[in-house]
């Protein structure tokens, strides 16, 4: 491995961030650091959801062969509601918090994302289409729909219980929107596929690429904001996640697979925001479909906190090269 020290400021191609690296630092990274919390089956608000006064919306595949249900978050961050518009309170613009926040809950309560087999994996992607395909009927306010998966404390989850979750949005969130404009700006420049391009540059460069198989790409990105970092493409491009053929199940759920695998082998399964960014419901931006966009997914290992040059400038700072926390995934055997 090349142990030359890193320091420079990279730009992100698509948002146009900042990103400081800095891997001359002494710096010990490692998932015990940020440990997970424990939760008995007696304190897991997620156990005998049907006695406990959830909410269940469904259950998947069914009630004899269960895997995930699917609930009403109990404290939303967005409530139900007739449609409203964008209002105006002096210089400021308004929007009433309308939506659906929903959980996924899985069935086994010691059962985490890193214990799934990828035959449960590749459950966990039918779920999320189903859900996401029918919020895109059910959901005229939404403008977007994220899904999103939080593992451990330091990551944000409150319950212990292995949970993703689903919430429907009447805004662009603005890290969305940085990656959207960005993506249509570039096409809109060069003619090109943003995504495509990097993904073409990424293939030929060989370094940052921890995984792929014949349709997905897994790799740390060159301007990774956080240490050990993963995204998941398809090679295809396609905009819209929830329009990804169903052929395509088995094989983006085996990237998702051993992307976790190499992440609990190399970093001790640390706690883990991961997340599906796809294209707007609304088309903002005069281009059929998105064609110009590629839905991905998105792995962010909690193995440092913000500071004040972090938070106080907007540029993140990172002490690992990406080229060596992909080398790092690749040499992990699982």
């Amino acid at each position: 491995m090349d142990t030359k020290s890193l320091n420079e400021f990279r730009q992100d191609l698509v948002s146009g961030e900042w990103v400081l690296f800095m891997t001359g630092r002494s710096h010990s990274l490692r998932g015990d650091e940020f440990k997970d919390f424990y939760q008995t089956k007696r304190e897991c608000p997620f156990e005998n959801l049907l006695e406990s006064g959830q909410e269940v919306i469904w259950q998947y595949p069914d009630v004899n062969n269960l895997f995930a249900t699917l609930i009403k978050n109990k404290y939303p961050a967005v409530r139900s509601g007739l449609c409203t518009t964008e209002q105006s309170v002096g210089p400021f613009k308004i929007f009433d918090p309308i939506g659906d926040h929903e959980v996924i809950v899985y069935q086994d309560h010691d059962h985490g994302i890193y214990k799934f087999s990828l035959a449960e994996l590749e459950q966990t992607v039918k779920v999320y289409k189903k859900r996401f395909a029918e919020l895109v009927e059910k959901s005229e306010c939404a403008k977007y729909i994220l899904i999103f998966h939080n593992q451990g404390k330091s990551a944000g989850a409150s319950v212990y219980h292995s949970h993703s979750q689903i919430i429907t949005m009447p805004i662009l969130p603005p890290d969305v929107f940085r990656s959207v404009n960005g993506s249509f700006q570039y096409y809109k420049d060069h003619k090109k596929k943003v995504y495509a391009e990097l993904l073409e540059w990424e293939q030929k460069e060989r370094k940052r690429i921890v995984y792929e198989n014949k349709e997905f790409i897994v790799f740390c990105p060159y301007v990774s904001k956080y240490p050990y970092e993963l995204r998941i493409f398809s090679k295809e491009g396609h905009a819209h996640f929830h329009q990804m053929p169903d052929s395509s199940d088995e094989f983006f759920a085996d990237a998702v697979f051993t992307a976790f695998q190499k992440m609990k082998v190399a970093l001790d399964s640390p706690p883990f925001n991961m997340f599906i960014h796809t294209a707007p419901l609304t088309d903002e931006f005069g281009v059929h479909l998105h064609e110009f966009y590629h839905w991905h997914m998105e792995i962010v290992p909690h193995l440092k906190i913000d500071a004040g040059v972090e938070i106080g400038t907007g540029v993140a700072i990172n002490v690992v090269d990406p080229d060596e926390c992909a080398e790092v995934y690749r040499n992990a055997k699982v």
